[in-house]
């Protein structure tokens, strides 16, 4: 498990200097800040994250006030999203680190924020494990994700040079994407009360620029029941 664990974060390492030119958050930043402003409103609150990347959630959380902490296993991307959140003058606390073995303590976050993580896991139930350990009680997972690839679209359709990630994907459960109803059933497995949906908000499909289309996600927000 170790080796695939580095082997993802060494292909998002180097990918990190060209993942913003195909990235939604940068083609259509005022609209995922207004959903994800919709999604966690006031008042500022401790976020973690996950899986940042170039700081899709991250940067969006920061610039609307909250306390952010983003975390990632590819020190690429985050000297991209260091990069960028220097750019725009915003703080956030940058950790690199595995997502499913988190070194923060338990109940440390009011949200915890996912986009596009779960298709990179080799163990996605550890890492729900994880989320639910460090936010609080109430506290607010926002999660997103889609159906990246179907039988009519294959890795190699994918925006990104896909040719060194292939030997990986049969460690990946989750590595064509999830449906929003496999996003809600894992969220009811995981202790989570039922989803708010936000992604009817965005203006314009925020995908639809990408070489396979406009394929099916969801932006979406579940609390972790208080104890």
């Amino acid at each position: 498990m170790t080796e695939v664990k580095e082997a993802i974060f060494d292909y998002w390492t180097r990918w990190a200097p060209h993942f913003d030119g195909s990235a939604s958050h940068v083609r259509h930043p005022a609209a995922w800040q207004a959903v994800i402003a919709a999604a966690v409103p006031g008042p500022p609150r401790r976020c973690l994250d996950f899986g940042t990347g170039t700081g899709a959630c991250a940067l969006a959380l920061a610039a609307l006030g909250h306390l952010v902490v983003g975390l990632d296993g590819a020190p690429g991307m985050l000297a991209q999203c260091r990069r960028v959140a220097a750019e725009r003058d915003l703080d956030i606390v940058l950790v690199r680190g595995d997502v499913e073995a988190v070194p923060f303590a338990d109940a440390t976050f009011d949200v915890v924020a996912a986009r596009n993580l779960f298709w990179t896991l080799p163990d996605p139930d550890r890492a729900m494990r994880e989320i639910v350990r460090l936010l609080r009680p109430g506290g607010i997972f926002l999660f997103s994700d889609g159906l990246w690839l179907t039988g009519s679209v294959p890795p190699e359709a994918s925006s990104h040079d896909m040719t060194d990630y292939v030997p990986l994907l049969d460690e990946l459960p989750y590595y064509r994407g999830l449906s929003p109803e496999k996003a809600r059933s894992l969220l009811a497995f995981h202790g989570f009360g039922a989803p708010s949906q936000w992604e009817a908000a965005f203006p314009i499909h925020p995908y639809a620029h990408q070489a396979t289309g406009a394929r099916h996600f969801f932006v979406m927000t579940a609390a972790r029941p208080a104890e």
